[in-house]
This record gives C-alpha cells, structure tokens and sequence, in this order.
C-alpha cells in the first residue's frame, strides 16, 4: 500500500504544478499608468469620470489589448519630468518631437489629427503674409509646449502661462497679440469661456497639421507596446465604435 500512496503522492504534486502554471499562464498583465494634462476635448475629467476623444481611444484600444490602464492627471511640464524618470508607463496627446523621442518611444499612428491656428482679439488682427511677420507680435504659450521648429523660430516674443484660459483671458485683455492653438481644443476651450464673440481665428500662412500620439517610457518592452498599440489602433479606426467616437465629440474623418 505505500507504495501506492507514494505514486498517490507523486500524481498530487504533479497536478499542483500543472495548475500552477496554468493560472500564472492566466495572470492578469500589469496594470498601465497613462499620464495626461487635462487636454479638453481630448482628455479630461468630467462627472467624476474621465472622457475625451483621445481618452475613449486610448482606452479602448487597451482593453481590444486586454491591457488594464490607470489614468492620472498632472501639470504637463510635470507629465514630461515623470515620463522622462520612467515613474509612469505612458503620456497621452504628445506632439512627436525629435527631443521627445529620446526618453520615449512612439507608436507609428496617431491618436488624432488636426492643425494649427491663430486666435487674435476681435479687432486687432494681425498684419500677417508670411510666417516672418509673426515675430513682431507678442504670443502666448503654456509651460512646456511645443510647436514645429519652422514656427518657434518666429514665434519669439513668447510668454508662458500654465493653462490655456489663462492665454485667453490675456488676449481678450489685450495683454497679448496672438495664440497658436490647436484648432480643435483652441475652439473648445474659447466656448467654454464664453470669449467667441470676443476673438477671430486667422489661417497661419504655412499650414501646420497636428497629430498627438501616446508616447511610451522608454522602459523593458515598451518598445514592443508601442508597436501593439499601434498596429491595434490601426484596427480600432476602421470599427463603428471609432466613428461613434468622432460623432459624439463633434468630429469627422
């Protein structure tokens, strides 16, 4: 009889084990942190929620991903600091940069496109033929942005402030000459302030498209997930879900 409880033994063990690679074969991935700065429409908190066109892709392209994410918001001078020390996984809504894709690792698809405009005060609009002509004009900025290199270089009579309500409560009061914002967001933001019948927008001379990514710490395997990511994002645009997105945010293809 021992030597049947033994083998009894034997079987037990091995069952264990088989079941325990089973369940670690099961395992939950880790949870993602996603950092942002509010970004109306884009991203941001709402009714105790989190929403924005961005902020629905993102997160539905994890969950095709079965990727579990953690969104929190921070300054965006502080989301750059926190990303660069890699203390999060990823930063939504990022202009691409040649400095940024030092510390970060960028997927090949966008989460969103749109382009850049002028606001101006309604009456003071700018004397504008060529991009040149925007170094005589006082411009206002937010800590930390960025914009193409052909436009920063004329763009020199910055001044810097933390949000963008801030910029239009400047330009209303005449305090600055121009804004360059995204369309989208730029428009957005002047409604809710209730200043579109105080300000024009201006065509800039040069179009400049805009395209915001999520960009990936450069940590073990973000690499990998960011090309995951955008491969799944490629799939995600052609669904129903991804028009139903643009539709309730006021957008279209």
């Amino acid at each position: 009889m021992k030597w049947k409880q033994r083998i009894m033994i034997v079987i037990t063990l091995v069952i264990c084990v088989i079941f325990t690679f089973v369940e670690k074969g099961r395992a939950e991935p880790p949870l993602l942190l996603i950092i942002t700065d509010p970004y109306e429409p884009f991203v941001f908190p709402a009714d105790a929620k989190l929403k924005g066109l961005d902020y629905d892709v993102t997160e539905a392209v994890f969950r095709m991903l079965q990727i579990p994410v953690e969104i929190k918001f921070y300054p965006f001078s502080r989301c750059l600091y926190i990303i660069r020390n890699q203390e999060a996984d990823a930063l939504i809504d990022l202009v691409r940069t040649k400095e940024r894709n030092t510390y970060m690792a960028f997927p090949k698809e966008p989460l969103s496109d749109s382009s850049l405009i002028l606001f101006y005060h309604k009456g003071h609009r700018p004397q504008l033929e060529t991009l040149d002509d925007l170094k005589s004009y006082q411009f206002g900025a937010q800590y930390g942005s960025e914009y193409p290199q052909e436009l920063a270089e004329v763009l020199v009579k910055r001044e810097d402030v933390k949000l963008m309500e801030q910029n239009f409560q400047k330009l209303v009061d005449d305090r600055i000459d121009i804004m360059v914002e995204n369309r989208i967001v730029g428009r957005y933001i002047a409604s809710k302030m209730g200043i579109l019948d105080q300000i024009k927008v201006l065509e800039l001379p040069k179009p400049f498209p805009t395209q915001y990514y999520l960009g990936f710490a450069k940590k073990k395997g973000h690499d990998h997930l960011a090309v995951q990511f955008s491969q799944a994002l490629v799939q995600f645009k052609q669904t129903q879900a991804y028009q139903d997105i643009l539709v309730k945010y006021g957008q279209t293809q």
